[in-house]
């Protein structure tokens, strides 16, 4: 399948949070296995943000993945970004092979990270079909994709993952849709502008929360699901302030985006970026993520 989808690149490339910080890894011993959300944050708060995400949803999940996985000998994860979670689950199953698959060469920050000898990375285009043989890995992985793919190629790229897993195999999703609770104006302000920009870029975040279904229609099966309701804001705790920072850092890189394809003046998208933070705390806003994950 040959991206038809001119937009994505765009948008993919400006939701992805870009901030300073020193590369390196934060120590996964301290703080990271609690699924209790602001615990243990003091690990890697100081570390490089790129990080941050994967952090703090292995804190949410209170492991790297929640498939009952046993010993699986090859691994898949697509989308693997600075491929953290890869090394992770190469180090911790020491006898699989691990392949990372992702648009993008591995960034400066991943390259200060230790490869495993038993991890390697793959680049390649996920809406052009993954570059592995049917039946090829026993535990497929991809998360955080909901700014990458355009709503018309998820069942396409799920049914990618679906290929190259082994029968008993299992696959797993974890991603971000546009589901808060306890919001106010401004916030719900950003979601009518966010909508009318899906409208035009051919994405829709609310698939997210239909994670299982797409996993059934691909033929899985033995299907499980979470919603992980996450506090937005310091009123949550050290994670919540963290996460609050990260989806703020996402309107400030899609402002180009939102002012040019809505045309919007940055007066008014400045007042209301500058506002949300507050009204975060005020309302005690919440938002989500979904995991899923099923057989073949």
């Amino acid at each position: 399948m040959a991206s038809s989808y001119p937009n994505w690149h765009t948008f993919r490339d400006n939701a992805i949070l870009h901030s300073a910080g020193e590369p390196g890894e934060p120590d996964a011993s301290k703080g990271c296995k609690s699924g209790s959300v602001g615990r243990g944050w003091s690990a890697w708060e100081t570390k490089s943000r790129p990080l941050t995400r994967h952090y703090f949803l292995k804190s949410l999940l209170g492991s790297n993945y929640a498939a009952p996985i046993d010993y699986p000998k090859r691994i898949l994860d697509v989308g693997c970004g600075t491929g953290i979670w890869g090394r992770e689950m190469a180090h911790a199953f020491p006898d699989a092979q691990v392949v990372g698959f992702d648009i993008e060469p591995q960034t400066p920050v991943s390259h200060a990270l230790e490869v495993p000898s038993n991890c390697l990375f793959v680049q390649g285009n996920a809406l052009q079909g993954l570059p592995f043989a049917n039946q090829d890995f026993d535990f497929t992985h991809q998360r955080l994709m909901v700014a990458a793919l355009p709503a018309r190629a998820w069942p396409y790229v799920v049914s990618e993952l679906v290929r190259v897993t082994r029968a008993g195999g299992w696959i797993e999703l974890v991603e971000a849709a546009d589901t808060f609770e306890r919001i106010g104006p401004v916030t719900k302000k950003y979601m009518e502008w966010w909508h009318k920009l899906e409208s035009k870029t051919g994405f829709d975040a609310s698939l997210m929360t239909k994670l299982p279904t797409l996993l059934i229609k691909a033929g899985l099966s033995q299907v499980k699901d979470r919603v992980l309701q996450v506090p937005l804001g310091t009123w949550g705790g050290r994670g919540g302030e963290l996460l609050a920072k990260d989806l703020h850092a996402i309107f400030v890189n899609l402002k180009p985006v939102y002012c040019s394809q809505l045309k919007l003046s940055e007066k008014e998208f400045d007042k209301a970026l500058n506002a949300l933070p507050q009204e975060w705390e005020t309302y005690q806003t919440y938002f989500h993520f979904y995991l899923a994950y099923g057989q073949k």
